[in-house]
């Protein structure tokens, strides 16, 4: 599976945008990972999953977008964290604030939009609509903290 990394400065704060292609399933569930933990390294201090390119999704990616939920919000976990992460959720556990996921494809939006996955993930038709929400947490939020240069992509 290929995953591209975008990354853009909003609002000074440094965004990743995940871009997998293909399947989300088993196969892929810790390529996902791999590069949200990689984009954190890299400084970005949000992340958005842009699944304009995947046609389905399988249980393990379900686990996978929970973690880097969590890792959005700075929870450092391992790969197998996902599925005790996913255990709490479906005891009534969900991540601080949702994963911005963008464009999903009808089956994929059904499936991500099923409970308990619709506490943990915001869904946005676009990019621009998920960047806005975004820019308005930052600026409530996060104005606070120091922000750092965002990594061109």
């Amino acid at each position: 599976m290929h995953i591209s990394i975008t990354y853009t400065d909003l609002e000074g704060a440094c965004v990743a945008v995940l871009r997998p292609a293909s399947a989300l399933d088993w196969s892929s569930y810790h390529d996902l990972l791999a590069h949200a933990w990689a984009a954190q390294a890299a400084g970005a201090h949000d992340l958005i999953v842009d699944l304009s390119d995947v046609e389905r999704v399988g249980s393990a990616d379900m686990a996978g977008l929970y973690t880097v939920a969590r890792l959005a919000q700075g929870t450092q976990l391992d790969a197998e964290s996902g599925w005790a992460a996913l255990r709490a959720l479906v005891e009534g556990h969900p991540p601080l604030r949702p994963l911005a996921v963008v464009h999903p494809h009808s089956p994929v939006r059904q499936a991500l939009a099923s409970a308990p996955f619709s506490n943990i993930l915001a869904i946005h038709a676009d990019l621009d609509t998920a960047l806005a929400a975004l820019a308005e947490e930052i600026e409530t939020y996060y104005r606070q903290e120091e922000t750092l240069p965002c990594i061109p992509s």
